[in-house]
């Protein structure tokens, strides 16, 4: 991995904690703020499980 490419990371991360905190502040419940969370692909970067969608047929 270059320098470049890790730093490009560390920031994409540090964009997604930022991100996930307004989502839960803003959010109405705890329920209310897994929802948010998963459908703006956040919900991995604050931890939270995340599950695949069935596959299409």
């Amino acid at each position: 991995m270059t320098d470049a490419h890790e730093s490009a990371l560390v920031a994409h991360q540090a964009d997604q904690r930022v991100a996930a905190r307004v989502v839960a502040s803003r959010s109405t419940g705890v329920e209310d703020c897994a929802e948010l969370l998963g459908m703006l692909g956040l919900a991995k970067a604050v931890g939270l499980p995340v599950v695949d969608p069935p596959p299409r047929r």
